[in-house]
């Protein structure tokens, strides 16, 4: 069996889906709470890094004793369709927020996980019933922003996943609204998928104001999204966007108030190149 890089076991656990909690973090563990408490998950006999693992509807409960966005090797250890990492979010602004992304690094720096270069496999109808679900269940939350993040930090990982989030101040990893939206978010991803037209993602802000906007108005599902601050990139990375998409996307959505001139000329003659086809959103 295969043997995980950072993990005790040596055994692989097999269910339809995974949901990933961490004692190191304080949002993740609420979530996991109401979880067990609201969600029907009940004790298996199994264990994963000596923490008892909890399962409903061949979905599993896993609890890592590290930061989610170090977790390497954790999709070695799971024989599942999709990861969802339940996880706090942590806002230099104070803003408060209710998020979900794919995972990846699109440079060589590695300080938040992951590995250089390398883009986790995901899914755009995860993130699309994920995002819809935060959304719907954000009505105690009216102050809260919510919407998609960008692809960002690791862990890498060969099976789609993804990250929902919530957080902002310190003092909100304790909210449990916004715990509740967050677990309902992540069912959501791996019980009501939701897909539309499947899309990467290219330019604006870490915050992905525009791709949120097309979710929500049904124009398109997305998998990869690729900020400003991240270019200039090269053919091979933007291959890894288009194909570690596990609807493997045939469109790219550009953001065109959101990338330098000369990083979109060069943009687009990757992905005609590629024979992609390119929608220009503003």
């Amino acid at each position: 069996m295969v043997k995980a890089r950072l993990f005790k076991q040596n055994f692989v656990i097999k269910a339809k889906a995974a949901i990933l909690t961490s004692t190191k973090d304080t949002a993740s563990m609420l979530v996991r709470k109401i979880l067990l408490e609201n969600f029907g998950f009940k004790e298996s006999d199994w264990f994963f890094n000596s923490n008892p693992v909890f399962i409903k509807n061949d979905i599993i409960l896993v609890t890592l004793d590290m930061p989610l966005i170090h977790a390497e090797g954790v999709d070695k250890t799971l024989d599942v369709s999709l990861i969802v990492a339940a996880s706090k979010h942590v806002s230099k602004s104070g803003i408060n927020a209710l998020l979900t992304h794919p995972v990846g690094n699109w440079g060589s720096d590695i300080r938040q996980g992951g590995m250089a270069f390398k883009l986790s496999r995901t899914s755009c109808a995860a993130l699309t019933a994920s995002l819809l679900t935060l959304y719907e269940d954000s009505g105690s939350l009216r102050s809260w922003s919510v919407g998609l993040e960008v692809t960002h930090h690791g862990p890498f990982s060969t099976k789609p996943l993804i990250f929902v989030e919530f957080g902002g101040p310190e003092n909100e990893l304790n909210n449990v609204s916004a715990a509740e939206a967050v677990a309902a978010a992540a069912i959501a991803a791996i019980e009501r998928p939701r897909l539309l037209e499947p899309a990467v993602g290219f330019g604006g802000g870490h915050y992905a104001p525009l791709f949120t906007k097309l979710v929500l108005s049904g124009e398109y599902s997305f998998g990869h999204m690729l900020p400003k601050y991240a270019f200039p990139v090269t053919r091979e990375i933007i291959l890894q966007a288009f194909e570690m998409t596990v609807e493997k996307p045939d469109v790219a959505v550009i953001d065109c108030n959101g990338i330098p001139a000369t990083d979109r000329q060069a943009l687009q003659s990757i992905l005609e190149k590629l024979e992609k086809k390119v929608a220009k959103k503003k």
